[in-house]
């Protein structure tokens, strides 16, 4: 049974914007829309890259729909929605919240998009009813799963294509388009060492909106809660040469290996 939607999950990062610029240059097959469900958490960076060229999508006929949860945001939620690290000190034992941000902000917002043009459209729920197409590459294979909804039916063209996250920067610069930052919420607590730092280097709205989730969500359990794996405060877990009147890059050496992402790119 062939589809009867198809859905592009953008979230504005490298490997979607690769995908929906295939589409606008016709080098991928269409999908009926492309939504993107808006964290409202996203770096500075990567709304600035969506102003700029969202209108280039639409003058390729091609629209992009925003979807948004409508939760309260991290710092005002009772419930803590994103992984963060945990300690608790009467007893030593350290963990970590489970994920709740993509489901929450980023799926769920797409499928009731879905559900509602679905029902626009008269359609039954059915199995396979829907493709909802991914922005995975090769190199991310191991993130490729079932959507958990029998009418929704995962695709991931990029790997079907054997493209790894280097072909597509590779095929944005053979066709005189930029590469957009990689995206991701200011406060991921996946969001690795090195990529801290660079946080913290950069300063301005995004790393300002990181140290103050960090604080919020510090007592909203029992124990204490940080974004970042050292569980201290941020700016005290993050240093940068120029905290010691340095700028040299490489003073530090430690790295963490997890900058694939764990959400939609």
């Amino acid at each position: 049974m062939a589809a009867s939607l198809r859905v592009l999950s953008m979230g504005w990062g490298r490997q979607t914007w690769t995908m929906a610029a295939m589409m606008a240059l016709d080098e991928m097959p269409r999908t009926d829309f492309i939504v993107h469900a808006d964290t409202t958490h996203e770096r500075a960076a990567t709304y600035e890259f969506r102003r700029q060229w969202e209108p280039w999508l639409s003058e390729h006929g091609l629209k992009v729909v925003t979807v948004k949860s409508p939760q309260p945001n991290v710092v005002e939620q009772s419930s803590v929605m994103i992984p963060a690290f945990t300690t608790d000190p009467a007893t030593g034992s350290e963990g970590q919240v489970r994920r709740q941000c993509t489901h929450d902000w980023k799926i769920a917002p797409i499928r009731r998009f879905i559900r509602a043009e679905l029902e626009r459209r008269g359609e039954k729920i059915g199995p396979g009813l829907v493709e909802s197409w991914q922005g995975i590459s090769l190199d991310e294979f191991q993130r490729m799963r079932d959507s958990g909804a029998s009418y929704i039916t995962n695709v991931y063209p990029l790997v079907e294509r054997k493209m790894r996250l280097a072909d597509c920067i590779a095929w944005l610069d053979a066709h005189g388009l930029p590469t957009p930052p990689k995206s991701s919420c200011t406060f991921c607590p996946y969001r690795s060492l090195s990529s801290w730092r660079a946080l913290k280097q950069e300063g301005g709205s995004d790393w300002a909106e990181a140290v103050m989730v960090d604080t919020a969500i510090r007592n909203k359990r029992k124990g204490a809660l940080y974004v970042h794996p050292r569980r201290l405060p941020l700016a005290q877990a993050v240093s940068i040469p120029e905290d010691f009147g340095a700028s040299q890059s490489t003073l530090f050496g430690e790295e963490n290996s997890c900058d694939s992402g764990h959400c939609m790119t």
